[in-house]
């Protein structure tokens, strides 16, 4: 409960006339205590008739998309014969940002109103919406009653699914493999074709020939599967904040979405969390069987109190890739040990497989070395952005000197530039 500026002013009323009649004497000198006990009175009476005259109603989808805004309505219903003041703020829990600012209401006798309102959900698992508190002035606007509406709405946050911004043209079903005519031995046979200069002869078909009395060719299909593995970094260093979330469920968005997209390709892919040692890991598969696994792997994922080791992890997808195939590296590149292991994990892998080794840019780092500084802290954190930004360039440049591909983009684009990569390198690394 709080007092409104009405009860304020009556008060400041009451209190002048008690001054007035201790100074003038009787007998004004206790008429005070009337109008305070008929401003207590209806104090209490306002709070007695105080009913739930206001429906509230918060609808907001059951399952939400990790680190991707939603919307979800306020629709309040004023049950009262006569207009309704109130006020309403929202307490969301650590797994949803939002706006919780405060909403200011006045409706109508029987009126409804709704209202919009835009959450992201920056953690994965079971979580509520938070409680609602709400601040409604009795009916002679004498005090705001506050209560807390704790309405148990559940949903559940899962990893990002793949958005329309990807180029699906010219896919094949989900779980086939795209494939290309070539004019020699292939997998498959598929189809003939009359000789044109260039063929292989030892494509030519002497049976189709005989019968047709001019050279047939046969072509057939070769298939381009690739293998994918995608390395996942649990370490200290995933816990660095960006955009509200954690990096590591950047990761896991990066790592859902790259998932499907290459299960639509006909891919197969597997993927490892590490920390220390191997944290969690799926079985090289593809088509839905890989975007199910893969995606419960990642939905299990936390950060350990520990630097990740990334050599411990290149040595077991080297036996996890029976042939040449792409890993990706999702991480931080400035780690004054964790770095060292991450370029000897990029020299083991790189010999037969394509390393892509991506991480998670700042563009506020580079921000605040613009600024000028104003307390004396501000030469030593820039000093310290210095050293950080040096230890990165310095670990891009020895990853790529190995001949490991390293790729950095703001949190929000980091899944684009993956994808852009894996296409544009799919189909040499497949063939290879």
């Amino acid at each position: 409960m709080s007092i409104s500026r009405l009860t304020l002013l009556l008060a400041g009323l009451i209190v002048l006339l008690a001054i007035a009649g201790i100074w003038s004497g009787e007998p004004l000198q206790g008429f005070w205590r009337w109008p305070a006990a008929l401003l207590i009175t209806l104090m209490a009476w306002e709070r007695f008739r105080l009913m739930d005259n206001i429906e509230l109603h918060r609808q907001v989808p059951a399952t939400l998309a990790l680190g991707e805004s939603v919307g979800y309505s306020i629709q309040v219903c004023n049950r009262a014969g006569a207009k309704v003041r109130f006020e309403t703020q929202s307490d969301y829990p650590a797994a949803i940002v939002g706006d919780n600012s405060l909403q200011r209401w006045l409706l109508g006798a029987h009126e409804t109103q709704s209202r919009q309102f835009s959450i992201t959900p920056t953690r994965l698992g079971g979580t509520s919406l938070g409680s609602l508190y709400v601040k409604q002035l009795g009916a002679f606007g004498l005090c705001w009653w506050t209560r807390r509406i704790d309405d148990d709405i559940a949903m559940r946050i899962e990893p990002a699914r793949l958005n329309n911004f990807v180029d699906l043209s010219g896919m094949q079903q989900l779980g086939s493999r795209g494939s290309v005519q070539a004019r020699s031995s292939g997998v498959e046979f598929l189809d003939l074709s009359e000789y044109r200069r260039g063929d292989s002869l030892r494509s030519i078909d002497w049976k189709a020939t005989a019968r047709r009395g001019k050279p047939m060719v046969r072509h057939f299909e070769r298939e381009h599967l690739l293998e994918i593995a995608v390395l996942i970094d649990c370490g200290l260093s995933s816990r660095l904040q960006s955009e509200h979330m954690d990096r590591l469920h950047h990761y896991i968005n990066v790592a859902a979405k790259l998932t499907e997209f290459a299960s639509y390709q006909g891919d197969r892919i597997a993927c490892l969390a590490y920390a220390q040692q191997t944290v969690d890991k799926t079985p090289m598969a593809g088509g839905m069987n890989s975007v199910r696994a893969i995606r419960q792997l990642l939905s299990r994922l936390t950060v350990f109190n520990e630097n990740g080791n990334a050599l411990n992890a290149a040595l077991e997808v080297k036996q996890l890739l029976k042939r040449r195939g792409l890993v990706i590296f999702l991480t931080e590149l400035e780690q004054p040990e964790a770095a060292l292991q991450l370029v000897q994990a990029g020299k083991l892998l790189s010999t037969k497989h394509q390393v892509l080794v991506a991480t998670v840019d700042e563009p506020a780092i580079g921000d605040d070395l613009k600024q000028n500084g104003v307390y004396w802290q501000d030469p030593y954190r820039k000093f310290a952005i210095l050293e950080y930004l040096r230890g990165r360039e310095l670990t891009r440049k020895r990853l790529q000197g190995s001949g490991v591909a390293v790729t950095s983009a703001t949190a929000q684009n980091l899944d684009r530039r993956i994808l852009a990569y894996y296409r544009n390198k799919r189909d040499t690394i497949a063939a290879a």
